[in-house]
């Protein structure tokens, strides 16, 4: 609204470089996490919260999230979202003119049509000059040659457009690693490749690389975990055993190359516990997040290393029912993101009417639908992240 007030206001908010600094110096960072399959279970853990294991709430909607960008969430509830959940503004998108997710069965009904173990096809771009969103879907194809995969990409504005763009890439075949998500870094949109390799797509130039590279050699050796993500500043690769955990940058990708080690933490996080299932869960160049299921103990825990601060700490937890599929997005809160693409708002406030009638007291509340009500919930949960940033912008 500022912005449209007068210029001056409109560059200084759009453009001064001190503000958005001022502005961001007070937004906190956090932790969104929910089953891979979708659920109804959201958790919410802001970093650097100690009770933050409070933070949960129960959709109505079965929900999955599928990627975080510069303060938007691309969500699944019975079709593709996109939301700000500070600006309470949202956007479900039309996927019926898409060449991948869309299928007519044979009853005429149209559906949703990218299967759960590929949902990591899908990634989200948000341009930092423009701040609009884009959804990339890609899609990948045989060749004649066995040794060869094609790949496609379909691209979504922000007014539903969906068109297929013109480039395609043929490289070398190796199928994408089905539980590490899409990452956004610098304008594109990397998947992880089972042989270690990087395929990179920019929505706005629409140019396509392969990333020839391997993971590092202390992967090879050992039984190691792993996560694929993305700094402000960089790629990042984390590779863990029960000892120590190393933090890669990637770096030379255009000429050469190479993951570089940057820094070794100890784990001592799972030490004398009798573990049934560990693993890396987020890294955003700040927090280092690991997650931890117990063979005798009710809820899991999810562990927070501080990298200023050198020290663990616990974030949160996870229900006893979680299994290893279970996924993690780091996420922050902007309102600088797709305003305008956003068109609609919800209101997360419980609207009350009350009314007397033969002097008995009468409570109607205002009910929206389901899927505006798990955005609500989403929403307001999702506040707990940043109160500072929650408290300006309302």
């Amino acid at each position: 609204m500022m912005k449209c007030t007068r210029r001056s206001f409109n560059s200084h908010i759009s453009e001064d470089p001190y503000f958005k600094s001022k502005y961001l110096s007070g937004v906190r960072s956090g932790l969104l996490h929910i089953s891979s399959f979708g659920s109804k279970n959201l958790f919410c853990n802001p970093f650097g919260d100690s009770s933050s294991s409070r933070h949960h709430d129960f959709l109505d909607i079965t929900t999955r999230i599928l990627g975080s960008c510069s303060g938007l969430l691309l969500l699944f509830i019975d079709g593709l979202c996109v939301a700000n959940p500070l600006t309470k503004r949202y956007r479900f998108l039309n996927y019926s003119k898409s060449m991948f997710l869309s299928r007519v069965d044979r009853w005429g009904i149209l559906n949703f049509d990218l299967p759960s173990e590929k949902m990591n096809r899908l990634g989200l771009a948000v341009d930092q000059i423009t701040q609009r969103f884009k959804v990339v879907c890609m899609n990948e194809t045989e060749t004649s040659d066995p040794d060869e995969t094609m790949y496609q990409f379909e691209i979504l504005t922000g007014d539903s457009c969906w068109r297929l763009s013109a480039t395609t890439i043929t490289c070398s075949a190796s199928v994408l690693i089905m539980d590490k998500k899409p990452v956004y870094f610098d304008g594109s949109v990397h998947w992880l490749r089972k042989d270690g390799s990087i395929l990179s797509f920019n929505p706005e130039t629409e140019q396509a690389r392969l990333i020839p590279i391997k993971f590092p050699l202390e992967l090879c050796a050992v039984a190691n975990k792993f996560l694929f993500s993305a700094t402000e500043k960089e790629l990042a690769f984390i590779s863990a055993t029960e000892d120590l955990i190393n933090v890669y940058a990637l770096e030379n990708a255009l000429i050469d190359p190479k993951w570089a080690l940057v820094k070794q933490i100890k784990n001592g996080v799972s030490e004398n516990k009798k573990i049934r299932y560990w693993n890396v869960a987020a890294y955003d160049g700040k927090y280092l997040v690991l997650w931890e299921m117990y063979k005798d103990i009710y809820n899991g825990v999810v562990h927070g290393y501080d990298l200023r601060a050198n020290k663990w700490g616990v974030l949160g937890s996870v229900p006893s029912w979680c299994d290893c599929s279970h996924s993690f997005y780091n996420f922050t809160p902007s309102p600088f993101s797709s305003t305008i693409e956003l068109n609609k708002k919800v209101d997360v406030r419980m609207i009350t009417t009350v009314r007397d009638d033969y002097n008995v007291r009468m409570i109607t509340m205002v009910r929206d639908d389901k899927h505006i009500s798990t955005l609500k919930k989403i929403m307001k949960l999702t506040d707990e992240i940043s109160p500072c940033a929650k408290s300006r912008w309302h």
